[in-house]
């Protein structure tokens, strides 16, 4: 038997700080893959080696913790007959349950019903006070693109009234490497919490409609790292790379905030959806996404490529960045090599900024290979980009 039933619903974090304060470190404490290993030891007692009384003898701790990530452990069965499977062998004084999915829940219900008691992660409430700290951060974070700020604020802004269950969505579109996916972490960290990232274009299609509708309860799902998120902050990468045969799926969560798949049923609230995709204009955005779902977009916010001096602005930052990560040394030794310099001077070689940071991180670690794990081939010499150069006089041979 069980004496209480939490469920929790929110990320690891959140989870691990609640049961900081409810949990006695001198109670004792069993994790729900233990409890397993006792109920698949009873269920063939001539493989577990453990002595039958000891297998047959009900068990007594004050507290049971199954995280989310344990249900991809288990057989289909254990989530459809929960209740009985956790109290078989065990009396327990309070059972932690966190992001359970669809069955697991059904199951406590009908073991419990009204008597489960429920605890989810807190999101910031938008207000004007927090808008301004979110406005601070892309500023820090993120160099020019000084209308797509003002617009990310602006379209955000209505969540401030507190009348509207509806997420927000904004379409972030322009080249790649200018700004789009660090404003989207810039604003994740500012409401406190690591951005929920996901990559449509990383997935072949019938991995995509798994992960969108969901399959077996052991995979991942959209549904599954929502109820997990950390902020109520979600980047939907590459937008333009999402089949339009799943855009059924998106309507119910971009115009109410819910969302089911097999396994998972979410409830978002004031979310934050940001979508990015490379497309030139919003007419071509809104002739390939078509009708039904441009309607849902609040916001169309187009990021430029950046200047010359905001690339090196960059360029200054990330230096001091890497530097900030090396040991003495290996500092004195980079501050005497050419590597910033070049790259200040080279900046407009450069359209991508995730390349950009990239190159000057190598350039750093290559210089400090040669000097500190290849001394032989030590030479500080003036540094060059051989990538770039090759291709600059290919081009110029033709």
């Amino acid at each position: 038997m069980t004496d209480k039933v939490v469920i929790f619903t929110g990320s690891k974090r959140d989870f691990d700080a609640y049961l900081e304060t409810v949990i006695n470190e001198y109670e004792e404490t069993i994790p729900f893959m233990e409890l397993i290993q006792h109920y698949n030891a009873r269920l063939r007692p001539n493989e577990s080696g453990v002595g039958e009384d000891a297998l047959f003898e009900k068990l007594s701790v004050e507290n049971c913790i199954v995280r989310a990530d344990d249900y991809g452990s288990v057989l289909p069965h254990v989530l459809s007959n929960f209740t009985n499977i956790v109290t078989l062998n065990y009396d327990i004084g309070t059972l932690y349950v966190q992001n359970p999915p669809r069955r697991v829940v059904e199951s406590l219900r009908a073991g419990y019903g009204n008597d489960i008691e429920y605890h989810e992660s807190k999101y910031p409430e938008i207000s004007r006070a927090v808008l301004k700290e979110v406005y601070s951060a892309i500023n820090e974070d993120v160099l020019g693109q000084e209308e797509c700020k003002h617009q990310i604020i602006s379209g955000v802004y209505r969540l401030t009234t507190g009348d509207s269950k509806k997420p927000v969505v904004l379409m972030l579109y322009g080249p790649s490497g200018v700004g789009k996916t660090e404003s989207a972490k810039s604003i994740s960290r500012a409401l406190g919490g690591n951005l929920l990232r996901v990559q449509f274009s990383m997935m072949q299609t019938e991995e995509a409609f798994n992960y969108i509708f969901g399959s077996e309860h052991s995979k991942s799902s959209f549904a599954k790292d929502m109820t997990g998120r950390e902020s109520n902050v979600i980047l939907i990468d590459e937008f333009d790379k999402v089949s339009p045969s799943f855009y059924n799926a998106f309507y119910e969560l971009f115009d109410e905030g819910k969302y089911a798949d097999t396994n998972y049923d979410v409830r978002l609230g004031q979310a934050i959806f940001l979508l990015t995709c490379n497309f030139g204009s919003e007419e071509e955005i809104k002739k390939v996404l078509g009708p039904a779902m441009f309607s849902r977009i609040g916001c169309c916010i187009e990021y430029a490529d950046i200047t010359t001096e905001q690339k090196q602005e960059i360029i200054h930052r990330w230096y001091k960045t890497i530097l900030s990560s090396l040991k003495d040394d290996e500092r004195d030794f980079i501050s005497t090599t050419n590597i910033k310099d070049w790259f200040v001077k080279n900046a407009d070689r450069y359209d991508n900024i995730r390349i950009l940071k990239s190159k000057l991180e190598n350039a750093v670690f290559g210089k400090l290979t040669d000097h500190f794990i290849l001394p032989d081939l030590d030479n500080i010499g003036e540094y060059k980009d051989i990538s770039v150069e090759t291709s600059l006089e290919v081009q110029e041979d033709k």
